[in-house]
């Protein structure tokens, strides 16, 4: 199946104000995330959707396409379901435009969970995780699944089977990665903002509160994702412990 990667990548952020275009050693979060969804084999195109013409800017810069979205696009899946309208493939995957991480098996990943389910409308990764201190995190989304490994929910409230329960199991931390098929995605952004995903902020709620099944693969793998400055300086002293490497997060 043909597919092309979108980035949405929007200049307001709440915790993080113009995420996209701050730099992480030397390179802008951006260029690290364009750089490494390029290395994906298969990928007929990178493209950023965007409401900013800076980040369009940075993007094309640093080797990827860009597309201007509306500013009022719900959610980065939204933005996605506008550049789906200039592509032609039959799976759109979504990749946030803040994961760091080895994105190309993200990417990998999902895809072959969607096609290992025909009737899920889309797939995305999660990988285990066992820090306490994550669990309680509002910033890191967790996910549980049924047995058939799809999703039953998302939330940023710690979930049951974490470290926070009496067994002490570790909990599925999800990755901003999703496999949507073509006509998922635009049924999903015909659909207004769900109840549950404004009150939780996760886009992908929306599609579970109007049945559109979600497939899980889990994922190994170190993934960061930045959503605070905390995040953004872990990140840098990462990135300086490995330098000489031109993409780490490969």
């Amino acid at each position: 199946m043909s597919f092309s990667i979108v980035i949405p990548a929007r200049i307001g952020s709440r915790r993080l104000p113009a995420k996209p275009l701050r730099r992480l050693a030397g390179r802008t979060l951006i260029e690290h995330v364009v750089r490494a969804a390029a290395a994906t084999r298969g990928a007929r195109t990178v493209l950023v959707a965007t409401d900013d013409e800076r980040i369009a800017a940075e993007a094309r810069r640093c080797g990827g396409e860009a597309l201007l979205t509306s500013a009022g696009c719900a959610s980065g899946s939204d933005r996605a379901a506008e550049a789906a309208a200039v592509l032609p493939d039959e799976v759109i995957v979504d990749v946030q435009a803040d994961l760091l991480g080895p994105i190309p098996q993200a990417v990998e990943t999902a895809l072959a969970a969607l096609a290992a389910d025909p009737t899920a409308a889309l797939a995305t990764v999660a990988h285990l995780e066992s820090d306490a201190l994550a669990f309680a995190d509002p910033s890191v989304v967790k996910v549980v699944v049924d047995r058939a490994g799809r999703a039953l929910y998302f939330s940023r409230a710690p979930l049951a089977a974490g470290p926070g329960d009496a067994g002490g199991r570790p909990f599925l931390r999800h990755l901003g990665c999703y496999a949507y098929r073509r006509p998922a995605l635009l049924a999903f952004a015909a659909l207004p903002p769900s109840a549950l995903e404004r009150a939780e902020r996760l886009e992908q709620l929306r599609a579970l509160e109007h049945g559109l099944a979600i497939a899980v693969a889990p994922i190994a793998g170190e993934f960061l994702s930045i959503d605070t400055e905390a995040d953004l300086e872990r990140a840098e002293r990462q990135l300086t412990s490995r330098r000489g490497t031109d993409a780490p997060w490969l």
